[in-house]
């Protein structure tokens, strides 16, 4: 047994869920899930029912989660640990999962299931296997031509206090026993008010229980990734890059003012290099949620492309979850939106994000504004707008194909 398997069989993560639809009414995140990201994963198409999903790397809840959540969907679930697939197969039963198929294989052994994955969730997985490229290549392996894989890696810079601490704890020659679990406690109850863990703390849900603590800090195996190194491992792994999952993390729309000679240089920037710098600038970001694609899927089906001179007239904007807040006539509105930033909207562009109805194209909202100004002015800060709210994740679109 290796000792990443060896981890999960004593420790099981994460912390079982003995009931997945009280868990789910309680208001459980899911970053990535196929159907709430369906706009971001298939623009072309959205969400399509009866896909066949793998969970690979599945841990004690997250396969059945998805069978709950999509009860139309063939499920499969790989696991290392055993202990993880028994909670898993627990909540297969209470919850009369039929469409959920479990494995207990290693992820770089996948293609012995002999299927094609319409999508595949790789959720805090490929940053603990020994070779990492080598388990994304067995993943899109297995990957239908117009799936996704929509992965989760730890960050770079915002688990820096954690590597700090997997530091000390290794040169006191820590293991993954009780009593050593009880000793990290202990150390961080020790640590001073300005050691960089604590803002790391406020932020960290695995720090309240104890498997959390020994995944964070007394893991033997593990490495992170700054923007440009996903790149990298991206095409190494022989696919493509779609998107980000939240996508203002990795721009300065709202974090920056348009005004400001930052924004303005940030803008100068290639796609790539602009994510880098805002990751640094942001400095928090202790994991990445993205998806990726076959670099055979269609273009036209997924990029969302501002600088594409017919795109306002074949992207549908379509708003996720965002609600705008009435102001007095002539005051700025807010926008808000679940796991999003606010924004503050003047009226010319309230008013153009209340033409967002699902069924017109950018260039029909626009059109349809009934807004006091030149059609051309109206374009350019309207595309502009219309940018922003994709950088900062208030729309997704659905993209029209082309004639």
């Amino acid at each position: 047994m290796d000792k990443v398997q060896a981890q999960y069989e004593r420790w099981i993560y994460p912390e079982p869920v003995e009931d997945l639809e009280a868990w789910i009414a309680g208001g459980a995140i899911s970053a990535g899930d196929a159907r709430e990201c369906g706009d971001i994963f298939w623009p072309a198409t959205g969400y399509r029912e009866g896909m066949n999903i793998l969970v690979a790397g599945c841990g004690a809840n997250q396969a059945a989660r998805y069978a709950l959540k999509h009860p139309t969907a063939k499920v499969t679930g790989i696991d290392l640990s055993e202990a993880s697939l028994a909670h898993e197969e627990k909540l297969k039963t209470k919850h009369g999962l039929d469409n959920l198929t479990l494995h207990r294989m290693r992820l770089e052994e996948i293609s012995k299931l002999g299927q094609a994955f319409d999508f595949i969730a790789s959720s805090g997985v490929l940053h603990h296997l020994p070779d990492p490229v080598a388990g994304l290549k067995a993943l899109a392996g297995v990957l239908d031509r117009d799936g996704v894989i929509y992965i989760m890696l730890y960050g770079r810079y915002g688990r820096t206090p954690v590597y700090m601490m997997q530091d000390l704890f290794r040169r006191l020659h820590m293991g993954q026993t009780e009593d050593d679990v009880a000793l990290v406690k202990e150390t961080i109850r020790l640590l001073p008010p300005e050691h960089p863990l604590r803002p790391y703390e406020t932020r960290s849900t695995d720090m309240k229980f104890d498997s959390g603590l020994v995944d964070l800090f007394l893991h033997q195996q593990d490495r992170p990734y700054s923007v440009p190194e996903i790149m990298e491992f991206t095409r190494d792994g022989g696919l493509t890059f779609q998107a980000w999952v939240q996508p203002a993390f990795y721009n300065p729309d709202v974090a920056i003012p348009e005004n400001h000679p930052l924004y303005q240089r940030m803008e100068q920037l290639p796609d790539e290099e602009r994510w880098a710098a805002m990751e640094l600038f942001g400095g928090i970001l202790s994991r990445h949620d993205f998806c990726v694609c076959r670099p055979d899927r269609p273009r036209d089906s997924y990029n969302i492309d501002f600088t594409d001179p017919g795109f306002a007239g074949r992207a549908v904007p379509l708003s996720q979850g965002g609600t705008l807040a009435s102001a007095a006539a002539g005051r700025p509105a807010i926008l808000s939106s679940p796991r999003r930033p606010p924004m503050t909207l003047p009226p010319p562009l309230a008013t153009i994000f209340q033409q967002i109805d699902g069924a017109r194209t950018i260039a029909q909202c626009l059109e349809s504004a009934p807004l006091n100004a030149p059609p051309e002015i109206i374009q350019q800060h309207g595309m502009r707008f219309f940018r922003t709210l994709s950088r900062t994740g208030h729309v997704a679109f659905r993209l029209k194909e082309t004639s």
